[in-house]
């Protein structure tokens, strides 16, 4: 919870000051999370639901840069009579290219990087902590309903070293200065 509450007051005080910065878009989106990791004698793989804030700006045209913070949810597995869970959060910083295919309808693709951390749970107990920074990728289509509200839909792969996979696939809104 605070780091969702940090997460939010963040958001906050991005979007108070950036009433006047024009090309600026802050947004959110929820989604399906999945978490992959086979080893010899462990094997987990859930999905749970997720959320992500973030604030992006355009800055030449079709090129941009896109930040924010992402929950990964708590997926939940089990696995030798024993329940499993992740809790991961992490902040993301991608380079942003943009292609227009009509006046309301835009594709986009993102590569960049998260810093994450995740605590592994087993029926309760913490067992492990980790953290790292590691290569995301994206791509996604965004309609813009108006000048200033577009909805987006989009995935995002995460190459996170201590898990076989970890992607995420979410719907969310976008608000443009």
């Amino acid at each position: 919870m605070k780091k969702f509450t940090v997460a939010l007051l963040g958001f906050a005080v991005l979007f108070t000051s950036a009433a006047y910065a024009e090309g600026l878009t802050l947004g959110a989106s929820v989604g399906y999370v999945n978490v992959e990791d086979n080893q010899p004698g462990f094997d987990f793989e859930a999905n749970d639901t997720g959320y992500k804030l973030f604030a992006s700006y355009e800055f030449a045209n079709h090129l941009g840069i896109e930040g924010g913070y992402i929950d990964f949810g708590k997926p939940e597995d089990q696995f030798q009579g024993l329940f499993g869970r992740i809790d991961a959060s992490g902040w993301n910083l991608y380079g942003v290219g943009n292609l227009p295919l009509s006046d309301g309808v835009d594709l986009f693709a993102k590569a960049g990087i998260v810093a994450w951390d995740a605590d592994s749970i087993i029926d309760g107990v913490l067992v492990d902590t980790s953290d790292g920074s590691d290569l995301a990728l994206g791509f996604g289509a965004r309609w813009n309903m108006t000048d200033t509200f577009g909805l987006r839909a989009e995935a995002d792969w995460f190459d996170i070293d201590e898990a076989d996979s970890v992607w995420m696939a979410s719907i969310g809104f976008e608000l443009r200065f």
